[in-house]
């Protein structure tokens, strides 16, 4: 999470401090868990991203409001700044939360003897996937499963928040409160503050009700993930009269209203009407022309201008997924010369209480578009209900509702293109050569499913057909797939050793999710390349490359509604594989391993048919590899031409894990875990060809196959039918 950094001096005209006790100077030892300090060397802030200053060992300050005058404290780590720099210094420690449990960090001490007080100057950002309603933050010793709270019933081998200090979380002041909007005296939303009520109860801070009237208006009462903050304008003000370092802010989208507003652009009259007329100027319009007014709509005629204007960039409003930790620390000397500071999210009940990453982001939509109000989009009522509705079953019947709320089975357009690609592969696979004591060579009578279309070149067809079973994982339930596909082409004789083709197929597939969940609908078109080589004396190598076109149709069952969906995808599949053969009289037998590549990708697309329910997902891209390793062979049947094949083979498959966004039709989403395709199977192969002799020595060949494929939570059937023919 971070790398290790030499200590560095932070002002060589200053006394040298006591760094013999207390916190070290850079404390970080570890950071485990949901998170992580963030360290941005473009702002002056150095890894580990927080350093602690020591000016005033066992010092103890009175203050019980601000952190003025306290010389000892827990900082970025800038090693151009101390605790006394003016405000907006940089001194906060940015801190990311990035999931459901939490962080800890891990910080070395050294006894001293005493009591030494530390201001906390702390910022952490929302990047778990769902709103926090509150939080805990808390000391204590060891990470993770193995945490113990620390006792605070001896504060001198403890280290505790000190009760005559009164901690305070808070919104940054640029949106809400007195100091923001560079210099203007006002926050872009409001003039008022947006806190948390903090209670101090050793060795625990709580942290909760996040209040203000116009956060509340547009916001709720919690705070925002980074998925849920607006879109806004910003303005880039160089060449201005205007004074700042930083683009301004002008308007957010209100989704719920369809608009753009405007926040509070200056408190003084004179410096108001200096930032309308330089904003008028960069748009070549009119003040009046700006219909400015407080939290009002964007003239449409405005919003087009800002649209078109380079001086205008559309992003995100941060700071409404960031909150001020500002607490004072009493340390002492604690046995072990190191504590745990564990910084713990606490969310709405229905996302509190789920238990797998795709139910958390389930939980954490349904639970926004129901309670940010600037996300109602006439349906917050029936979302609040369904919640109420969920969170009165009993747990198993909770997961199954909740989970249907979203796209449970995501994971089946992975396994549809695998199927469907690995008829193809296995349709070429078909293709082998054929090995004599003489040599290896290939020959048309390793050509199970062709017909002699000249001198050296051959024809193939096959028909396949299979049912698959996928078992649900942490994050996907699990389905059922059924396919068929038909596959044919030429392939043309360079050398006796050496062969290349062509060929297309076609193949549709039906994913059937458990539990009734819903369905998916898959066709496939392709055309790949192929050839194969001979080597040794029963050798054979043989590759090909090939590309799929996809398109899908889905059907998802939600609150006794159906959701319907389409979209395409493409598919690149690839395969090299090879064996050896040795024959003693009718039977041959040998070695064989390959390797397989599967890359997909699927549109995103939009559900239609379930009102409230209907989902937006985005797109998607995933890699399968498939390795093998295994024998065969085949047992050539009273000196006939006709064969009885077999092989058992070990196969172990690697997918990606996908992040997809999904989320309700129109609004923002999250991004939903699917998880990849890990699994390992034994492969069972049975097979039968025969030879139909015709005229002038030419005829035809039948021939058919059956392949099981055997694992713990992967099952596949498949049968292979072919006919060649010689004219």
């Amino acid at each position: 999470m971070f790398a290790t950094v030499a200590p560095i001096a932070l002002f060589s005209i200053l006394p040298a401090p006591l760094w013999s006790g207390t916190f070290d100077d850079l404390p970080v030892i570890e950071v485990i868990g949901d998170g992580y300090i963030f360290a941005d060397p473009a702002e002056g802030v150095l890894e580990p991203g927080l350093k602690a200053v020591t000016l005033t060992p066992n010092g103890d300050f009175d203050n019980p409001d601000n952190p003025k005058g306290v010389d000892n404290c827990l900082m970025a780590n800038n090693p151009d700044i101390l605790c006394t720099a003016s405000q907006g210094a940089g001194k906060r420690i940015k801190t990311r939360l990035t999931g459901k449990d939490g962080m800890d960090i891990r910080l070395s001490t050294q006894p001293s003897e005493g009591i030494t007080e530390y201001f906390l100057y702390g910022k952490t950002s929302n990047l778990t996937g769902a709103r926090i309603t509150g939080f805990t933050i808390e000391f204590g010793t060891g990470t993770g499963a193995d945490f113990v709270a620390m006792d605070p019933s001896d504060p001198a081998t403890a280290a505790l928040f000190d009760p005559d200090f009164n901690p305070y979380a808070n919104l940054p002041d640029g949106l809400f409160g007195d100091g923001g909007q560079e210099g203007t005296g006002i926050g872009f939303f409001d003039g008022s503050g947006a806190d948390m009520t903090v209670e101090t109860v050793n060795p625990a801070l709580n942290l909760s009700a996040l209040s203000n009237a116009t956060h509340a208006t547009y916001f709720g009462d919690a705070l925002l993930d980074d998925s849920m903050v607006p879109d806004a304008y910003f303005w880039d003000v160089t060449g201005t009269e205007i004074e700042s370092d930083e683009p301004v802010l002008i308007a957010w989208h209100n989704l719920s209203e369809g608009a753009w507003l405007y926040g509070n652009l200056g408190l003084e009259e004179g410096d108001l009407d200096l930032r309308l007329a330089a904003l008028a100027d960069s748009l070549g319009v009119a003040v009046d022309d700006l219909a400015y007014v407080p939290g009002g709509e964007l003239p449409e005629d405005i919003v087009a201008l800002m649209e078109g204007n380079a001086l205008f960039e559309v992003a995100i409003i941060e700071d409404l997924r960031n909150l001020n930790l500002n607490f004072m620390i009493d340390l002492g000397d604690v046995a072990g010369n190191e504590v745990t500071l564990r910084l713990s999210p606490i969310f709405a009940d229905i996302v509190q209480e789920t238990q797998s990453d795709y139910q958390f982001v389930t939980a954490a939509q349904l639970d926004a578009a129901a309670n940010v109000p600037y996300f109602d989009l006439g349906n917050a009522e029936e979302y609040q209900s369904a919640i109420a509705a969920i969170l009165a079953l009993d747990a198993p019947e909770q997961a199954e509702a909740l989970e249907r709320t979203g796209f449970s089975f995501l994971s089946a357009f992975s396994g549809l293109g695998f199927e469907m690609g690995r008829a193809q592969v296995l349709a070429f696979d078909g293709i082998g050569a054929e090995s004599g004591s003489d040599g290896a060579v290939l020959s048309s009578k390793g050509l199970p499913n062709g017909w002699m279309l000249g001198a050296d070149t051959y024809g193939f067809v096959s028909l396949q057909g299979a049912a698959a079973s996928y078992e649900s994982t942490a994050n996907s339930i699990g389905y059922d797939v059924d396919s068929f596909g038909v596959s044919g082409g030429v392939e043309r004789m360079i050398d006796p050793t050496l062969s290349v083709g062509v060929m297309l197929g076609a193949a549709s597939a039906t994913s059937e999710a458990y539990n009734d969940r819903g369905e998916i609908d898959a066709k496939g078109y392709s055309l790949a390349l192929f050839g194969r080589k001979a080597f040794g004396e029963g050798g054979t190598v043989q590759a090909i490359l090939g590309y799929q076109d996809l398109s899908f149709d889905t059907s998802r069952n939600v609150m006794d509604l159906t959701a319907k969906g389409e979209t395409d995808g493409s598919q690149i599949f690839a395969a090299i594989k090879a064996d050896y053969m040795f024959e003693r009289g009718a039977l041959r037998w040998g070695p064989m391993g390959g390797i397989e590549y599967y890359h997909q990708k699927v549109d995103g697309f939009t559900e239609t048919g379930a009102d409230a329910w209907n989902l937006s997902v985005g797109d998607q891209s995933g890699d399968v590899t498939v390795a093998s390793l295994g024998v065969k062979g085949d047992y050539r049947l009273n000196a006939s031409d006709s064969r009885l094949t077999a092989s058992l083979s070990y196969n172990n498959a690697s997918g990606d894990d996908q992040l997809i966004r999904m989320g309700f039709v129109g609004l923002p989403g999250g991004l939903a875990p699917v998880d990849g395709f890990d699994q390992a199977w034994v492969d069972v192969a049975l097979g039968f060809s025969s030879s139909m002799p015709g005229a002038n020595g030419r005829g035809a060949r039948i021939q058919g196959g059956y392949v099981g494929s055997f694992g713990d939570d992967y099952e596949n059937h498949a049968v292979q039918v072919a006919l060649k023919m010689a004219f």
